[in-house]
């Protein structure tokens, strides 16, 4: 808690030396902003049996969202930023979504804060809000994509580099759960996490980055009625590097990352309390990727080769359209990283067939080092992606995904993908000895809204 303190007090310092003098006046007033979704899919019968999940029958259903961003700017050039998420949940005749966080309700707010600009270079950011720290401006993003934390920030720019120094909340004392004996929210028994992220532009096509942080657990250990821990405190350093550029028609994008063992998965937006804890696992986790891409006329040709080993989850929405969610969608069978160590490659084209109409296709393998079992101090962290209870051992994707522009700010999105997998049978997490290999589709359909 010391090292939160003193890392409190020098970005307090930081604020305090710089000038309180702002940039040039800007225009007060606020901005209304925001996008929308509507996602209608179909998974076969056997996406429903996908690692003998429970439940075989074929599904078509659909779901929507609408968001408001919302900004509120001060004459000095302080602003506020909020956003408010409506429904996000599957189209019914209800009037609550039982998908929403805390109150059941189908309106709420997922950010909320401000920020301070102290002098040109360095400004404040305080309250709730969401972190991407990597090659941003890609589907590709690994480690750290769209963060939900609570704290402050700074942004500090000068010449062609930013620094983004940041101390945050996770969990605020024990979260109890059913156990009023383990709750001491009056304490400061919290979770925190603080570090930095660097990046910088070598030039105007190559853009080179990476953070380093640690996360601080003072929370108590969790036992049930039988003895059995169900929870251990999430502590420890992580960190990644990542590049992001072009050269003539070569590009690259590429990240490495490493969460330290009682982290692994904590990027994963996983349930991180007393009685379900999906974070952590055994070993130190490795994990990354390499895209290089070539472009051809309307034609760009990449290779996305990756790894990960020791327990480590990528971001959930890495990948392609079946392994993997990069588009977005709901269809995908499988997420990267899951039920064991993975080696994978894919073969990614895009087709540019006008202004208005894109065509991407994906031939993928994945080989995996199933774990032998999930949990705690086990080989991997436990996970709540389809209650899989075979691990797989290898996999073959083949997917499309066609986006048409119908007008400015409105897309629509056609995805359909194949998986054909085998999964591990001698290594069933329940101890069972039978699985089904058989093959998976789905097929998607996604509009989507800016303005």
């Amino acid at each position: 808690m010391k090292k939160v303190l003193l890392a409190g007090a020098a970005l307090m310092l930081v604020s305090g030396i710089a000038s309180t003098a702002s940039a040039a006046a800007v225009e007060p007033g606020v901005k209304i902003t925001g996008d929308a979704r509507v996602r209608l899919f179909y998974q076969d019968d056997n996406w429903g049996d996908f690692g003998n999940r429970t439940d075989d029958d074929s599904n078509t259903d659909m779901d929507s969202r609408v968001r408001l961003n919302i900004t509120g700017t001060a004459a000095g050039g302080a602003y506020a930023k909020g956003r408010i998420r409506m429904y996000e949940g599957y189209v019914s005749d209800i009037d609550k979504d039982p998908t929403a966080p805390e109150g059941n309700s189908n309106v709420w707010v997922d950010m909320a804060y401000m920020g301070i600009p102290f002098t040109d270079v360095f400004t404040l950011e305080l309250g709730k809000y969401r972190s991407t720290y990597g090659p941003m401006g890609t589907t590709y993003n690994f480690f750290y994509d769209d963060v939900h934390l609570a704290g402050g920030r700074g942004i500090i720019k000068f010449d062609n580099v930013e620094i983004n120094p940041f101390i945050e909340w996770m969990e605020e004392a024990q979260n109890a759960g059913d156990d009023p004996e383990a709750s001491d929210a009056a304490a400061d028994n919290d979770e925190m996490r603080f570090g930095a992220h660097v990046k910088g532009k070598i030039n105007k096509d190559w853009t080179v980055g990476g953070m380093l942080g640690y996360q601080t657990d003072e929370r108590d250990d969790a036992y049930d009625a039988f003895g059995v821990q169900t929870f251990d405190p999430n502590e420890g350093f992580f960190g990644s590097i990542y590049v992001n550029g072009k050269s003539d028609a070569f590009g690259l994008i590429g990240e490495i990352a490493v969460t330290e063992a009682e982290l692994n998965n904590f990027n994963a937006w996983e349930i991180d309390d007393v009685d379900t804890d999906y974070i952590g696992s055994d070993d130190t986790g490795f994990g990354g990727y390499l895209f290089p891409n070539y472009q051809l006329g309307k034609l760009n040709i990449g290779l996305n080769l990756g790894m990960t080993t020791g327990g480590f989850q990528p971001d959930r929405a890495f990948g392609f359209v079946m392994m993997g969610s990069s588009d977005n969608s709901r269809i995908s069978a499988v997420r990267i990283g899951d039920t064991g160590d993975w080696l994978w490659g894919g073969l990614v084209a895009q087709y540019q067939i006008n202004e208005s109409l894109k065509l991407t296709g994906n031939l993928a393998y994945a080989d995996v080092d199933a774990w032998d079992d999930k949990g705690i101090d086990d080989e991997g962290p436990q996970t709540t992606n389809g209650g899989l209870k075979y691990p797989l051992d290898n996999a073959w994707e083949l997917s499309a995904v066609l986006q048409y522009t119908i007008s400015k700010g409105m897309d629509v999105y056609f995805s359909a993908g194949y998986l054909a997998p085998e999964f591990d049978d001698s290594i069933a997490f329940d101890g069972s000895t039978f699985s089904e290999d058989d093959g998976t589709f789905g097929a998607l359909t996604r509009f989507e809204l800016k303005f």
